[in-house]
């Protein structure tokens, strides 16, 4: 299917898309889909603001953009006698990029996904978002206003001759300020209005799960858009949040794009029905689900610096970057990002962009070579650091990775740093404390098979290293494959397990292990950061041999993309999310079920679960007479997300099995 017009078209408020498709006559309501696909291949043509789409000879869609956003109903105009309502303004709109309707924030001040943005007379955050692909809404913001700003970006510095902070990082002066509990710990009880929009959004969330990729086209999407519009009024912010992600990604599954990947898609939707399903059941008490417009920063004082890596984001949401941690000197790791909207070349571009912290003037990717010092730091619960007017960095000396305060992350056993890993890796990425998702590893590479390294961790481990992002404009698979092919060549890594694939990391930074041998230029001194620094295979070792191009590596037990027996379970999850309800009703084919290989590899749960789940979607009640009733889906729903949570943690508990199979379980 053409992209050209989706490519060419201005961002539209999701409420512009929501009132076009809901005005439309139901008779053509069922065509939408229909003129999507067919409007998907004219040509844009845009100028000063002014986008226009010929239809035909006599109609003609135009969109007028207001700071580059297409923001009220009426900028969206249509020459045919049907306007507005008709089939070819909705159509069209359908096509373009979805916007949330906020309004652009500064570059040094801009909200994350699902957040509101600052308040007027509120200090802006620091370039700051959610460092991984999955986003979700932070709790309220309570401190002053210096830290009246959802940032990750920030540094913590300690003057010289501070007293030292005690272990963890925090200093005793704000010992006691840093334990006052957060705002986001009282009890949350949802108002009429919340609950009102929590079932809207369940709804909404419930026909899509229903329908699947397929069948959810044009007016799901719109319904799950206006549900989150509501929620978002209502302060139901974090499942507002997850059903933009969830409309993006299904827009992203009907026109072809080649970024869409239905795994992205699973775990969006499980994220989205489950905390749904979580305030159902709560009630009115809605536990600390609901989100919130700012994040919550507490006062951590001083802190002394010293960068570590950095990182690209390129987050489903639509926002890119850069993620940088940092580590202060009792070994706790700090994050400081710069995300906005943008794609992998804004990802690739954020590395040289300036830390927006204090006095510092610092790109991300020097800062990894350097330190800070930071006084009036502030951070929220998984050390994110803030960047409120009170706080103050100047530039510092770093320190190589075999050096102290840096060192000692190598140093902690592998198999604490793969549980405590595998344990960060199963909380919403908003909930993870900065770095516990990350291993420090010494491995010597194995081999190559052109998509991954293999390698040997120390105690003899095996491991595969695979690409992190495989977005051209970064660096990381042509490291990747220049690295594979320095066999027997030893090197510190930073990397992110895999919970789904046996003994696989994504490298994210790598270094010499004596911390000198390479060649590498001063820009780059001390190590590699794959996402943005380029290797040469002038820089490593001269007396590593390369292999040739696409040589074979050897074949170890941590090749593979996990648990056979386990994937079963899993392409039924992702088979619903693409087939909808429908694919579980049509009868078994020759041979033994799903369900009785789980059994036979005693994964009895995983069984009744995938047999909970044919049930509920072959099940359809019926009145007195036999006809079939009403059935809201909510059934079905449940029965697919109990079977995506137990296969996500049956997933997660074999890899790390395998991981370290001689770490006991």
């Amino acid at each position: 299917m053409s992209t050209s017009a989706h490519a060419g078209l201005p961002p539209v408020a999701d409420t512009v898309l929501v009132a076009a498709v809901e005005a439309l006559p139901a008779r053509l309501r069922r065509k939408v889909d229909e003129a999507v696909t067919r409007f998907a291949a004219l040509p844009v043509t845009g100028a000063d603001g002014r986008f226009t789409v010929a239809v035909d000879d006599t109609t003609t869609v135009t969109l007028v953009t207001d700071g580059g956003v297409v923001r009220e109903a009426d900028a969206a105009t249509c020459t045919c006698l049907l306007a507005p309502n008709c089939l070819h303004r909705a159509a069209v709109l359908a096509l373009a990029p979805a916007h949330s309707g906020e309004e652009p924030a500064p570059a040094e001040a801009f909200p994350a996904p699902g957040e509101a943005a600052p308040a007027r007379g509120e200090e802006a955050p620091a370039r700051g978002d959610d460092p991984h692909p999955r986003d979700a809404v932070a709790p309220e913001d309570t401190t002053g206003p210096e830290d009246a700003a959802r940032a990750l970006p920030q540094g913590d510095g300690a003057p010289a001759g501070d007293e030292a902070a005690p272990a963890g990082g925090r200093p005793a002066a704000s010992q006691a300020v840093a334990d006052l509990p957060a705002v986001e710990e009282a009890v949350e009880v949802l108002t009429v209005q919340q609950r009102a929009a929590v079932e809207h959004l369940w709804r909404a969330a419930v026909d899509v799960l229903g329908a699947g990729v397929t069948g959810s086209g044009t007016v799901a999407r719109t319904a799950l858009l206006r549900a989150a519009h509501e929620g978002q009024a209502c302060k139901v912010y974090r499942p507002a949040a997850a059903a933009r992600v969830v409309a993006a990604m299904l827009q992203a599954a009907r026109t072809g794009d080649p970024d869409f990947r239905l795994g992205d898609l699973t775990a969006a939707l499980q994220e989205l029905i489950g905390v749904l399903q979580r305030l159902r059941d709560a009630g009115s008490v809605a536990e600390g689900l609901l989100g919130a417009a700012r994040r919550s920063y507490q006062l951590q004082g001083s802190l002394r610096l010293h960068g570590l890596c950095t990182t690209a984001v390129l987050a489903d949401s639509g926002y890119a970057g850069v993620v940088t941690y940092v580590v202060d000197r009792d070994g706790g790791l700090w994050m400081i990002a710069d995300l906005m909207p943008g794609d992998a070349k804004r990802a690739a571009k954020a590395g040289n962009a300036t830390v927006a912290l204090g006095e510092t003037a610092l790109s991300h990717r020097a800062l990894t070579r350097a330190g800070l010092v930071v006084s009036g730091a502030t951070a929220s619960a998984t050390r994110q650091l803030g960047a409120g007017k009170s706080v103050r960095a100047v530039t510092a000396r770093g320190c190589g990775w075999d050096e102290e305060p840096l060192a000692g992350l190598w140093a902690v056993p592998l198999g604490e740093q793969v549980h405590r890993a595998f344990e960060a890796l199963a909380l919403p990425v908003t909930d993870r404390r900065a770095g516990d998702d990350l291993t420090f590893l010494t491995v010597r590479v194995d081999g190559t098979d052109g998509d991954a390294i293999h390698a040997t961790a120390t105690g003899g481990v095996p491991l595969t290293l695979r690409v992190a992002d495989d977005a051209p404009a970064l660096a990381y698979r042509d490291n990747l494959r220049l690295l594979g092919r320095a066999t027997g060549l030893e090197l510190r890594v930073v990397a992110r397990p895999d919970p789904a694939r046996r003994g696989t990391v994504f490298p994210l930074a790598v270094a010499p292990v004596d911390g000198a041998g390479w060649h590498l230029p001063a820009a780059q001194s001390g190590h590699v950061d794959l996402a943005f620094d380029r290797l040469h295979s002038s820089h490593l070792p001269q007396d590593v041999p390369l292999a040739r191009e696409g040589g074979a590596g050897r074949t170890s037990a941590a090749d593979g993309n996990g648990d056979p027996v386990l994937r079963l379970i899993a392409a039924q999850v992702e088979r619903t999310v693409s087939g909808g309800r429908t694919v579980h009703t049509f009868a078994a084919g020759r041979g033994p079920s799903d369900a009785t290989r789980l059994r036979r590899a005693r994964l009895d749960t995983g069984a009744a679960l995938l047999d909970r789940l044919t049930e509920a979607a072959c099940t359809r009640p019926r009145d007195a007479f036999g006809r079939l009733a009403g059935d809201d889906g909510s059934a079905f729903a449940r029965a697919w997300l109990a079977t995506a949570v137990y296969t996500d943690a049956a997933t997660r508990a074999a890899a790390e099995a395998t991981w370290l199979p001689a770490v006991p379980a």
